[in-house]
């Protein structure tokens, strides 16, 4: 047990531990503020859906050869975030029916232009490779 306590002594000395405490601690009360009122609204799948609003902005950064690509990505997603937000309740389609429709479209749109537009040797046209990685390492041999 003195050797567990030890070991998180010795974690506490770094700062970036206490920075990274502080921060899940932050993160923890706000994510449980929000996170019932989001559930009531009928928003829950949000963070998922931005998550792929991010991943379509940043293919099209990458087919416009944008090398900084974070003010493109960080835009659309808060625009969606917006406008998911504030027409989602004077809409037929309402909470995570909208979000699953835009974060499958822009999905969609974020594979379409990375199969289209190639833009580099490591952004092949294969998207499951691209993500995932390749296969081929599974059949290496020691030799």
């Amino acid at each position: 047990m003195t050797a567990i306590l030890e070991k998180i002594a010795f974690y506490w000395t770094y700062p970036f531990v206490r920075y990274a405490l502080i921060v899940g601690v932050l993160i923890a009360l706000c994510s449980s503020l929000l996170g019932v009122t989001l559930v009531l609204k009928r928003f829950s799948f949000i963070g998922d859906g931005l998550s792929h609003v991010a991943f379509g902005a940043m293919s099209i950064a990458a087919v416009l050869k944008l090398t900084d690509d974070m003010p493109l990505t960080l835009g659309v997603t808060v625009v969606c975030a917006v406008l998911l937000l504030r027409t989602g309740q004077n809409t037929k389609i309402k909470g995570d029916a909208a979000i699953a429709m835009i974060s499958v479209g822009a999905l969609a749109i974020g594979y379409l232009l990375m199969n289209l537009f190639s833009t580099s040797s490591n952004l092949s046209g294969d998207v499951c490779s691209t993500l995932f990685g390749s296969t081929s390492i599974l059949t290496l041999s020691k030799s």
